[in-house]
């Protein structure tokens, strides 16, 4: 008994490992993949992290108390929370479309607070041009996630490693 709660626990360990690799590289890319785009400016004094907290928002900002840099803080908890809901979904249909909902909906939530500040604060346009730009942004990463053979690895963090091996 005590053998299988081991094995049960490196599995959980394992998931989570994917889960934030997942997040990291998305994170990573869709930061790269926006600043390209010419529609937004992700600031340099700022700092960006994931934070696992009871309250039930997923995104948290504050100031650096030692450099006074601005940070963005994700809650994991309810990120993932979302991608367990949407994996027993996609799992129950068999696509992958939940997935990639889930990963939409992530990407959003990243990247809104920049391009909110940049379209409404420095180009003063309205809200609906940030909302727009926002899904443009994501429409166009996801595009990209899906076709270029540079970011495949961004997905196959999430691949069972034991599903090649069969």
């Amino acid at each position: 008994m005590g053998i299988l709660k081991k094995e049960d626990k490196e599995e959980k360990q394992k998931a989570v490992e994917r889960f934030y690799a997942l997040l990291k590289a998305l994170m990573d890319e869709l930061f790269e993949h926006a600043q390209k785009s010419k529609h937004i400016k992700i600031p340099k004094n700022v700092s960006f992290g994931l934070i696992y907290d009871q309250r039930d928002g997923v995104l948290f900002t504050g100031s650096d108390s030692k450099t006074g840099k601005k940070m963005y803080l994700y809650n994991v908890r309810v990120i993932g929370k979302m991608f367990e809901e949407k994996r027993e979904q996609m799992l129950a249909d068999q696509t992958t479309a939940t997935l990639f909902t889930w990963i939409a909906d992530v990407c959003s939530i990243y990247i809104s607070p920049f391009v909110y500040d940049h379209v409404v604060n420095t180009q003063h346009r309205g809200e609906g041009t940030a909302e727009r730009t926002t899904r443009q942004i994501v429409r166009g990463f996801l595009d990209k996630l899906t076709s270029d053979p540079e970011l495949k690895y961004v997905l196959d963090t999430i691949r069972d490693p034991n599903a090649d091996q069969k």
